[in-house]
């Protein structure tokens, strides 16, 4: 028997196997290749296409011992092995993968909303575990990082979550903070520098009658102090190395030294009993006073 008649019995069985079809869905006819099936149709479509197999289809192994999640009905597929894929997967249905999925590549999704995975609270995160783990934590627990602009402060959103540039940031060398142009800082409570404190522009202390400012330390003005509503009192010594003017107004401004200023009068001083009021001295010398004899 040569060859030509092989492949010419081959063909018969074939088309009495598929005539038998057109009268019976499965008829129990069996086709077999044993070794390597080759189809070079290049023109197929989805209304003619170069491979169609319309029943419950199975690459692999077959066996009782398999376990089928899917339902065992034409059009649907299992495979007992692995699958790679050279190029795209559209899927348009759910799936469900039982064990450890690997994606090594970008993988996107259209909406964040379909992405759905079991456990945790909600607002709740996931974070990563030694071992390569996931699992679901609140924002605030265990070392993770906040992206945000460099050297700037991150605080809390309006409500409660995620994170947004605060008004600080942190310089370069990470010893000092500054607060970025155009802000501003209202503290309602105490406030303590232990060390230089240093305010190049106006700064207002107090708002309301009663308010006070306390120094325990120095209190410089480099640029000159000035009071211009309410009482200054020094309960301690004073010195002023520069010039020093008393009042500006001689029909009005009044003075005084060791007792309260009196009314028409420029200078009141008041001495002890048994020594002097006033010394002047000139050229380094005792040149007048004013004492009670």
């Amino acid at each position: 028997m040569n060859i030509n008649k092989i492949v010419t019995g081959l063909l018969a069985a074939l088309m009495l196997s598929w005539a038998s079809v057109a009268y019976a869905v499965d008829n129990g006819t069996e086709f077999g290749i044993a070794d390597d099936l080759t189809v070079l149709g290049n023109e197929g479509t989805m209304m003619d296409p170069d491979v169609e197999i319309k029943g419950f289809t199975m690459f692999g192994s077959t066996g009782a011992a398999q376990t089928v999640n899917i339902p065992q009905t034409p059009g649907n597929m299992y495979v007992s092995g692995y699958v790679q894929v050279s190029s795209g997967m559209y899927v348009q249905g759910n799936s469900t993968f039982s064990a450890t999925a690997y994606f090594t590549g970008v993988s996107s999704f259209s909406d964040v909303g379909n992405i759905h995975i079991a456990g945790g609270a909600e607002n709740q995160v996931l974070k990563k575990v030694a071992g390569g783990g996931m699992v679901w934590a609140d924002d605030a627990t265990g070392a993770g990082e906040i992206a945000g602009t460099p050297r700037r402060l991150v605080m809390f959103q309006a409500d409660g979550t995620g994170g947004a540039n605060s008004l600080l940031q942190q310089d370069g060398l990470d010893t000092s903070i500054t607060m970025v142009s155009g802000s501003s800082m209202t503290i309602l409570g105490d406030f303590q520098a232990n060390g230089a404190a240093k305010f190049n522009g106006p700064v207002t202390l107090g708002d309301a009658v009663g308010d006070a400012v306390a120094s325990v330390g120095a209190f410089t003005a480099q640029n000159g102090l000035a009071v211009t509503a309410g009482n200054a009192s020094v309960t301690n010594n004073l010195t002023v190395n520069g010039n020093a003017q008393f009042g500006n107004d001689r029909l009005v401004d009044t003075h005084g030294i060791n007792q309260a200023p009196e009314a028409g009068v420029a200078l009141a001083v008041a001495g002890p009993d048994d020594g002097y009021a006033a010394k002047f001295y000139s050229g380094g010398s005792l040149a007048a006073w004013i004492k009670k004899k």
